[in-house]
């Protein structure tokens, strides 16, 4: 009876998904043997392009194949250990990355990030509880686009371990002028992330405009044709 459960569950989520999904021209960067490729519209995107990446991790091969491939500027986000040391590596270190040691967040505050459940894999993550062991400064999109000076964001990128709801609700409450939105969702990822969270969203994105282009495992990209 689970296994039964669990396969009209999975029927529900591919009709969902086959209902909504709109076909484009896509391409895909970065490695997709780490589990950091992205699915993408280039439609518009050239060098002049505003590109943000929240998280960075242990791998920025997509943000490295678009500033080599559309020679544009590519603002980077993490404040976490994993974050820093990446940013250290020397085939990091290219003038098309600017490297802001925060978090994106829904609002501009402090966060207790805990330890990395795969050290290897190395992703910290909000957690209010006893096992957060530091605290990291973390800002708000629309206060980080103030601060660079940006009126638009033509492709945001966010992979953020479990925040990504706060920045998307901050988003869109703000109605700030973000193109493109590849996100991943951390349900049945991260402990206290329900699926239905994640669903809850995508019909968020899409009610405010976005058009859901592609799912790729967790990994999702929403385009919003008017902006």
């Amino acid at each position: 009876m689970p296994d039964l459960i669990r396969s009209l569950k999975n029927l529900r989520y591919r009709i969902f998904y086959g209902a909504l999904l709109r076909r484009a021209n896509l391409l895909e960067f970065g490695n997709r043997g780490t589990g950091c490729s992205w699915f993408f519209c280039p439609d518009g995107l050239n060098k002049d392009s505003v590109i943000y990446g929240g998280g960075v991790g242990r791998d920025v091969t997509f943000e490295q194949a678009l500033a080599k491939h559309f020679e544009c500027n590519v603002v980077l986000f993490d404040p976490s250990p994993t974050g820093l040391e990446t940013m250290l590596l020397p085939e990091n270190k290219i003038p098309q990355f600017h490297f802001v040691p925060v978090g994106l967040s829904g609002s501009n505050c402090t966060l207790r990030f805990a330890p990395p459940p795969d050290l290897k894999e190395g992703s910290w993550f909000t957690d209010g509880s006893a096992a957060a062991t530091i605290e990291v400064p973390c800002v708000d999109l629309s206060t980080l686009m103030k601060q660079n000076g940006h009126d638009r964001i033509d492709l945001l990128k966010i992979d953020i371990e479990g925040a990504e709801y706060d920045v998307l609700d901050h988003l869109l409450g703000r109605k700030l002028r973000v193109r493109q939105v590849l996100v991943e969702f951390h349900h049945n990822i991260l402990p206290g992330i329900p699926r239905s969270k994640s669903i809850r969203y995508i019909l968020k994105m899409v009610t405010a405009g976005y058009k859901l282009l592609n799912q790729d495992g967790a990994n999702h990209t929403f385009y919003h044709p008017s902006i």
